[in-house]
């Protein structure tokens, strides 16, 4: 895409299912988003978005995050998630609202964006692999990181072409990833 030019966005439901998981009802939606500029397609995403019911959050396993090849720490603030909250049009209020996300959700504090992690995440692969083009990205939510915590983006490379990344902290692993290289 060129910075600057006029892009569009369309996005389309895939696929909606419903599931029964440990923490009750859970509603999977499937959606695709498809931008393009000058009538041509540049990028494609596919997201997951799982809706639960109200639930205690998940804890963590009490086993630290391994060490990588690469690891960056991460400490994020209240500015910063409420900045990520404005500029991908996430009006959820367990990334900005203290009050709201201790005392009706049952987080310890407040929520950090699962794909902002990805993206720090992907973006310490890049930094510890400047030479090596990202074809394919994947990552999946294992628990929530809350506020004030440090966490640690991290990765191995498993194979040719072929990394794995994860984020956490002390209580364990938060985001499992996978990245297909050149």
């Amino acid at each position: 895409m060129k910075v600057g030019g006029e892009a569009h966005r369309l996005s389309t439901i895939l696929h909606i299912e419903e599931k029964h998981g440990r923490t009750g009802a859970l509603l999977f939606v499937t959606v695709r988003h498809d931008y393009s500029q000058d009538g041509r397609l540049c990028i494609r995403e596919e997201q997951d978005i799982v809706y639960r019911e109200p639930n205690p959050p998940k804890r963590g396993s009490g086993t630290p995050s391994e060490a990588g090849e690469w690891n960056e720490t991460i400490t994020p603030t209240p500015t910063l998630l409420f900045r990520y909250s404005a500029i991908t049009f996430n009006g959820h209020r367990i990334h900005y609202d203290h009050p709201y996300v201790t005392e009706t959700e049952g987080y310890p504090g407040l929520v950090v964006h699962g794909p902002m992690i990805a993206t720090l995440n992907l973006r310490a692969f890049v930094r510890a692999h400047p030479d090596k083009p990202v074809r394919h990205f994947a990552y999946r939510g294992v628990r929530p990181l809350t506020l004030p915590a440090a966490f640690q983006v991290s990765g191995c490379i498993e194979a040719p072409g072929k990394a794995r990344l994860w984020a956490g902290n002390a209580d364990g692993t938060a985001q499992s990833a996978e990245v297909i290289f050149d």
